[in-house]
């Protein structure tokens, strides 16, 4: 394969952008740097609308979901706790979609992350402050009026990102003790021209349609990952298990 170019010594700068209340844990120290390089819509340039400041575990689910929600052209929902989507869907309208992926996994969306491809409408908005607790959504824009639903639930967060015509296509960084791996980032993208059929009972082309929307979601899926989806939506989650005939069983229970 061609490689980027990756050169002998690498510099990086990031700027300080606040000092959050405490870590992954309460008690670890934390702060967000945010990277002055990128122009693309992203949570590291988001704008917080309403509600209280995003903790460390906001920011690091909220940019899995909206990674995750911008991976799909048709209006789309997806909903993440601990960094797993834990329901998803794409419909008509994003009131549809949310509709479907807060029914695919109500209990784990408690609490959750939600991220919307195209602008929360008020009817939408009036929906997940009524049927969830959610600690904060986020979406390319808010139409008028929606700000005000959520200033009557302040410790609920409001953030947007302005228009998701972009993947931003930044290196994956991840920091051992001592080191530092550095990879593309997975923009890759299966299509149906990419797919060769091996068993003797052909997909139907909405099955078809149902894996490719599966094969987005996996990505942000901690292996080993298991999705189970039905009519563009997923049924059944099962993520980060020591062995993939587990996680195959626990989306199973939930499907």
């Amino acid at each position: 394969p061609e490689f980027p170019s990756f050169p002998e010594k690498l510099f990086t700068h990031f700027d300080r952008q606040s000092v959050l209340r405490y870590g992954e844990n309460p008690h670890q120290s934390a702060a967000f740097y945010g990277d002055p390089t990128c122009q693309a819509s992203c949570v590291g340039r988001s704008i917080k609308l309403a509600g209280k400041a995003l903790s460390f575990n906001n920011i690091v689910d909220t940019d899995a979901a909206l990674e995750c929600v911008r991976q799909f052209d048709a209006p789309a929902c997806v909903i993440v706790k601990h960094a797993n989507p834990c329901g998803s869907a794409i419909d008509k309208s994003i009131s549809a979609a949310y509709k479907r992926a807060f029914e695919a996994d109500p209990t784990s969306a408690f609490g959750g992350i939600i991220a919307f491809n195209r602008s929360l409408d008020t009817a939408t908005a009036a929906l997940i402050l009524k049927q969830q607790f959610v600690e904060a959504v986020i979406a390319p824009g808010v139409e008028q009026g929606v700000i005000e639903l959520f200033e009557k639930k302040p410790t609920i967060r409001l953030v947007t990102v302005g228009a998701l015509d972009q993947i931003p296509r930044q290196m994956d960084y991840r920091r051992i003790q001592g080191g530092l791996l550095i990879q593309d980032a997975d923009t890759g993208c299966r299509s149906r021209d990419d797919l060769t059929c091996v068993t003797d009972i052909k997909p139907s082309e909405k099955q078809i349609d149902d894996l490719l929307f599966a094969w987005k979601l996996a990505k942000f899926v901690k292996s080993n990952a298991i999705i189970y989806a039905k009519n563009n939506q997923t049924i059944g989650i099962g993520a980060g298990q020591m062995s993939r005939v587990y996680s195959a069983r626990v989306a199973g229970l939930k499907a």
